[in-house]
């Protein structure tokens, strides 16, 4: 009996020993990323996945979430501060594609800092982008979810709009000079979106310098003007220097629309709400007149 109780001992830990040696060794759980953004876009993005507490650094045009005002600076997304990415030890940094500021995000890469770069100009560039975001710090999950709700509320709206009598609509990103959105921008996909047509469609870029008798011979029924301005711009639905051309439909109509740009140039996790603005601007017949708060600032949009 001893022998056998001995023989049983012998093979349970010979059969544990296999056991570990068949299982994997426990591995660390991976360190969360320390990012630095750029894009506006992003750092909503980020804040609306529950990921907010990953980022240690922003730049100078993310101005929103409110989560985020205190959070040290980058620089601009043209020229971000290397030796403040690395002293705040940014391994990821999240930024815009563009040729602007390549010399410096080669240097950050040469440095061992991660560049990522998205594409949010169009509403699928920016879905994309958010199922990039997600992967990035683990919500893939969160950010399908997210990006299914924006795709309902952006069909929603497209739905409802469907049949309307399209209006000739000319959006404004800035002044002196004179510059516009034009296809391939989400400005131009949140106007179509409404039921409305831009004047300037046939633009070669997304957005484009342009004259002012160009505008004028195009003749927008709808003139939304989303152009950054300074603090304390007008904004609403007086025409301001619009008004000196009171033949232009538009004017006319008492239809120019001067929009903060923090409510419709940040295509992100708020793309259902600027499409819905756009309607109510473009179509108040089918979706309500344009409400008092459409043209105001949103909370934490300065920084």
């Amino acid at each position: 009996m001893r022998r056998g109780a001995a023989a049983r001992a012998v093979f349970a830990l010979a059969l544990a020993a296999a056991c570990a040696r068949e299982r994997p060794p426990s591995a660390a759980p991976p360190a969360a990323p320390r990012l630095g953004v750029l894009s506006p876009s992003a750092a909503e993005t980020l804040v609306a996945l529950g990921a907010g507490a990953s980022i240690v650094a922003v730049g100078d045009w993310v101005r929103r979430p409110p989560e985020l005002a205190a959070t040290p600076g980058l620089g601009s997304f043209e020229a971000p501060s290397a030796e403040r990415v690395l002293e705040l030890d940014v391994d990821t940094l999240i930024t815009v594609r563009s040729l602007a500021g390549r010399r410096e995000l080669e240097e950050l890469e040469r440095l061992g800092v991660r560049v990522v770069e998205l594409d949010t100009s169009t509403f699928a560039g920016t879905l994309d982008s958010i199922a990039a975001l997600g992967a990035l710090v683990g919500r893939e999950d969160a950010a399908a979810a997210l990006a299914a709700t924006i795709r309902a509320r952006l069909e929603a709206v497209a739905a409802r709009a469907r049949g309307a009598a399209p209006r000739r609509v000319l959006v404004v990103v800035g002044r002196e000079p004179l510059f516009v959105a034009g296809p391939g921008s989400h400005l131009d996909e949140l106007v179509r979106l409404a039921g409305g047509v831009n004047v300037l469609a046939d633009l070669a870029a997304p957005y484009a310098e342009v004259s002012l008798e160009a505008v004028l011979a195009r003749g927008p029924e709808i003139v939304l003007d989303v152009a950054e301005v300074g603090a304390g711009a007008s904004r609403g639905e007086p025409p301001g220097e619009w008004g000196r051309w009171p033949r232009l439909p538009a004017v006319a109509a008492g239809r120019v629309y001067r929009v903060d740009p923090s409510r419709l140039s940040v295509p992100g996790p708020r793309l259902p709400e600027m499409a819905e603005l756009v309607a109510r601007l473009v179509q108040p017949e089918r979706f309500g007149a344009p409400l008092e708060s459409d043209f105001a600032a949103l909370d934490g949009a300065a920084r």
